[in-house]
Formats: C-alpha cells, structure tokens, sequence
C-alpha cells in the first residue's frame, strides 16, 4: 500500500502536471471506483487550482468541489500521452483540455477510489473527520496525548489511521525499529523518553524515504513511470 511518503511524491509531481489542467471527462469501467452524489458533469471543465494530501488520501481542488482519490493497497496513478498503451488494471481515466496527456488510475484489487465532493462539505467527510494527526509533523506531546490509556499494541496504533495518519506496515516497522521499541509493547506503558525517540525516527525514516522517492517494492510508481529507492535502505521490513 502507498503510505505518506509515496502519496506525498504522488501528490508533489501531479502538482507539476496538472494546476491549471481542465478535466473534460472521466472513463470509467469499474462503477465502484468513482463515488459521486454530484451530476458529474458539474465536476468538469473546470480547472484543477490545487493538489494536496490529508494521511493517504490525495485531494484535488477543483473549485467549488473536492476530488479525492485514495490509493487503497495497489492503486497506481499514471500520467501518460494518450498513445501509450493503459498500465494493467486500468479501471479510470481522465481526459483533459487542450493536452493529449490523460491522467489514468490502474488499481489490480480494486479497492481505490475517486470520490468527488463540494468542497463546502469536505470537511465533513466520515474518513477526513476521523483522521489522526499527520505523522511527517506530529509533535511528541500530541503523539502522547494519542497513546495515552491506550492497552493496544503500539504497532496496530500506529497503524490506525485515526490514531496518526500516514503510516502502513512499511515505515512503522522501519520506526520501531530505529526507536528500539518491540511493536507488540502497549502503547500505555511507552514512556516520555521512548515517545520523543518513536516521533523522532518516525520523522526521520519518512523523511529519508521521501527524499529517495519512495518504497517500490510492489506497485508503487510515481506518476511518470520512475520507481522510488528507499527499499535498498530498508532495515527490517521485507
């Protein structure tokens, strides 16, 4: 599964591709992966004024609505000319005017979605209202607060997206790891000392990978094609 730093890397090239793009249709063969209350027609011909990432989730701002496309486990966004041949498993594409670039979304388990929105309402979508604090700046009081009273396992912690947005198994491993802490250890007897040094590696290893371009070890591309490196760093996931 991509996790911050892939759709951080995702969300930073799609900024260099399409701010100021006007998307004019959407194919899709998967009715499940397009979520829409919209006429969707009102969602195009309108031109795409920011991309930005809440935890996993990628949004794009397409005044006055909200696109927002998650990733899932093996969703993989593509931008390609219009002649190169559609990656495997591609369930949905969007065509833009005035370029014969189309922004595709390949998914082989089908569970990502795009999901549009009025931007009035985003906040008050159910996964945005239940998200934790993002893990690139979460700061050890905050993080505390989280794990307090908490009898879980640190690990399914950090991996509960309402807890701390943006970590799967990949970086949580690498940052309990660095932190010297066993992932089955509870999250309530974790003290302040071990909780300074777990928001420090957790930090530390995210920024690494984001400066490598991301874990490639199964789907993940970037949306030009190139793969990222940080898996030839990785200490004990894999």
């Amino acid at each position: 599964m991509p996790e911050l730093p892939e759709v951080e890397i995702i969300v930073r090239k799609l900024k260099t591709f399409l701010i100021g793009k006007v998307p004019i249709r959407i194919i899709c063969n998967k009715a499940k992966l397009l979520k829409t209350s919209q006429c969707l027609s009102m969602a195009l011909d309108r031109p795409i004024y920011d991309i930005s990432r809440k935890g996993k989730l990628i949004i794009l701002s397409v005044p006055p609505y909200a696109w927002l496309i998650h990733l899932k486990m093996t969703g993989q966004l593509w931008w390609q000319h219009k002649d190169t041949p559609l990656p495997s498993y591609t369930h949905l594409t969007i065509l833009f005017k005035d370029t014969e670039y189309q922004l595709r979304f390949a998914d082989s388990r089908q569970f990502g979605y795009l999901q549009i929105v009025p931007e009035k309402v985003l906040s008050q979508v159910p996964f945005l209202q239940k998200l934790g604090p993002d893990a690139l700046t979460i700061t050890p009081l905050t993080f505390k607060k989280r794990l307090q009273n908490r009898h879980a396992i640190i690990k399914s912690l950090l991996l509960n997206q309402q807890c701390l947005a943006g970590l799967g198994n990949i970086y949580s491993d690498e940052a309990l790891w660095l932190a010297k802490i066993h992932p089955l250890t509870p999250a309530n007897t974790i003290n302040q000392t071990q909780i300074k040094k777990l928001t420090t590696a957790i930090h530390k290893v995210l920024k690494c990978a984001l400066k490598l371009g991301g874990t490639s070890i199964k789907s993940y591309v970037h949306p030009d094609g190139q793969k990222g490196l940080y898996q030839n760093r990785l200490f004990v996931y894999g």
